[in-house]
């Protein structure tokens, strides 16, 4: 009997040791009630994005492609990251109109979705379009209330300028008017002349490269050079930073006729926007382009529903009408 309580003492001290040393060195893994934690690995939600603006910049280009078409062609990235969602949805599926472009691209500039694209990374001269990305600078780095001389040399972009005088001198915002609505190429190179034109160019391709436009060169502030490159994904990125933070350019670019002063005569001239779509209702602005290597680009911003819709169309030789069917598939397929 007397070895049964020796057993019994020794059981006992044993499971004293266990009791103590579980209290000392709790089991990895426990939560505070004594529980085993289970631990799980969740993978990240997956969007699709374009690496195009970095975080910095505060925007992320070509965002989500939530909605977007089936089919839509694109070249964009995985990455994780979190996205608007397009205050579109699809309504219909009625298949994307084949027109004459060799890059096309409809989008909802305030969320980042495209809708359709074609060819929206290859790169195309950028011809006048290139004035939208001029204006930015211009307005940042330029006194609004600066009155601005045009030498000679700016004629030699276009020698058959019909809109201003050689010598003459106007008011910024009247030479902001002919750069957006006729788009004057003389009105870019004076306002870059005004600022010291390799300084503007210099900061014109340092604001591409912040805002992420990487594959886009400007070689000149008008656009009439073919090295003056971008792709329908860049413009987009530059499409954004103008609707959400350049109004006056949209206005600017949706007004169909202005009247400009030479202030040393006192001399008025009309001047009248080569923008079909200008004036037009549903038209919050955009910007026109043509060059023999470029044939005709065009991007434009319209209000549908009471939201932004982006049409790019690139090398086209019908820019409007390929515009005007993109923007149509759109209304039809999207609510």
């Amino acid at each position: 009997m007397a070895k049964n309580f020796e057993k019994f003492i020794f059981l006992g001290v044993v499971i004293g040791i266990a009791f103590f040393a579980r209290a000392a060195y709790p089991t990895t893994g426990a939560s505070s009630k004594g529980q085993t934690a289970v631990i799980t690995t969740q993978p990240p939600l997956l969007v699709l994005t374009s690496p195009s603006v970095p975080p910095s910049s505060g925007n992320t280009a070509l965002q989500g492609f939530n909605n977007a078409a089936p089919g839509t062609s694109n070249n964009a990235t995985e990455s994780a990251s979190i996205t608007p969602t397009s205050a579109f949805v699809r309504k219909a599926g009625t298949p994307v109109p084949a027109v004459d472009a060799v890059a096309t691209l409809v989008a909802d500039p305030e969320s980042g979705t495209i809708f359709s694209g074609t060819n929206i990374e290859k790169r195309w001269p950028t011809a006048s379009i290139t004035k939208l990305l001029t204006a930015t600078v211009a307005l940042d780095d330029i006194d609004p209330n600066a009155n601005i001389s045009i030498t000679q040399a700016a004629f030699a972009a276009d020698p058959e300028e019909a809109n201003l005088v050689p010598g003459g001198t106007y008011a910024f915002a009247d030479l902001m008017h002919a750069l957006l609505m006729p788009s004057s190429n003389v009105a870019a190179e004076a306002i870059a002349d005004y600022y010291g034109r390799a300084k503007f160019l210099s900061l014109m391709n340092a604001r591409a490269a912040e805002w992420g436009m990487k594959d886009s060169y400007f070689d000149d502030p008008s656009g009439i050079s073919s090295a003056n490159e971008s792709t329908a994904q860049d413009m987009m990125i530059l499409a954004r930073h103008v609707y959400e933070n350049y109004p006056e350019i949209l206005s600017y670019t949706r007004t169909s006729s202005y009247t400009i002063t030479e202030l040393t005569a006192n001399r008025k001239a009309t001047i009248k926007s080569i923008n079909t779509f200008a004036g037009q209702s549903d038209f919050i602005g955009g910007k026109t382009g043509h060059t023999d290597e470029a044939g005709g680009n065009l991007l434009s911003l319209f209000r549908y529903d009471g939201h932004p819709v982006l049409v790019i169309v690139l090398g086209s030789s019908d820019r409007f009408g390929a515009t005007a069917q993109l923007f149509g598939w759109f209304k039809e397929n999207f609510q």
